[in-house]
């Protein structure tokens, strides 16, 4: 497959990444031989070497490298190509293979991390395709760009960028569906840049989320509340679900599952040691998918 920003030519400047500084198109600039993006007002982003775009602003940074740590990242990434969340996969692919576009429509996932589940979808269209190549445009959005970074490097055919999910650089009415795995949204901006009626799938923890693990850290847990919308005035809640399964875990796995969660900041040293020397741990996995309507006209 080919790296980010490489599929056919956009039918429009307005389906092109927004400048974060002025809020025009960004376009290729073919002048030149090297692969950078501009607007109108010549400013300028230099498509980096694995083929993402980073449009985060220094100004609009909170620290030195927003978003997951390295480690983090790594972790989840072998996490989830362990197949430990694969349910949870299915389930977004099976909501949007079953959509009334199925696998012909674009999608953004909201703080898209290192791309597993992109890539999932990317898979799932292929395989679905029966010999005819689906229209689906893929673009994920992230604030770290250590993540964003391994995402491109999956040559996945997406539009990848570095960007706050408050700030989303695209035009309105772009997306036919936004995804959010685990990860905070604005409600203004993501009804903002759906189209009428399109659709957005929220998963946060369920109740029992990863109770093996919090029971050894902490004296007394507290239910999961999911993954909340700040504000539901432009979304209407059409379908919600829960996934619930439990898994044992063994080895690297166990840290893997520690270190990809806060809860590994929260965790004591001891504790931290202790896990790491666990034979086996068994935990619930549990998911709230809410899927809401954007009812922005």
């Amino acid at each position: 497959m080919s790296n980010a920003f490489t599929y056919p030519a956009l039918r429009s400047t307005r389906e092109n990444f927004k400048c974060p500084s002025c809020s025009q198109a960004l376009t290729l600039n073919t002048e030149t031989s090297s692969k950078t993006y501009s607007c109108s007002n010549k400013h300028s982003f230099d498509v980096a070497r694995e083929g993402y775009l980073n449009l985060l602003l220094a100004q609009h940074k909170r620290s030195r490298s927003p978003g997951d740590t390295e480690d983090m990242i790594r972790s989840r990434r072998r996490f989830l190509s362990a197949g430990h969340y694969s349910p949870l996969s299915d389930a977004i692919v099976d909501q949007v293979a079953n959509s009334a576009n199925g696998f012909n429509q674009t999608i953004i996932d909201l703080g898209c991390g290192e791309g597993h589940y992109l890539q999932q979808l990317r898979d799932a269209s292929c395989s679905h395709s029966k010999g005819v190549t689906p229209d689906l445009k893929l673009l994920g959005l992230d604030i770290a760009k250590f993540a964003v970074r391994l995402a491109a490097k999956r040559k996945m055919d997406a539009r990848l960028v570095v960007d706050s999910a408050f700030n989303i650089p695209l035009f309105e009415n772009r997306v036919d569906t936004a995804i959010s795995v685990f990860s905070p949204i604005s409600a203004d901006e993501t009804a903002r840049i759906l189209k009428p009626g399109g659709t957005l799938i929220m998963v946060g923890p369920g109740e029992q989320h990863l109770s093996g693990l919090t029971q050894l850290i902490y004296n007394k847990t507290v239910p999961h509340a999911g993954n909340p919308l700040d504000t539901d005035a432009q979304f209407i809640l059409r379908e919600s679900s829960d996934i619930k399964r439990n898994i044992s875990l063994q080895g690297s796995d166990i840290i893997d599952l520690l270190t990809m969660t806060p809860y590994y900041w929260q965790a004591r040293p001891e504790q931290q040691q202790m896990l790491s020397t666990l034979d086996k741990l068994e935990t619930a996995i549990h998911f709230k998918i809410n899927v809401y309507e954007n009812l922005n006209p």
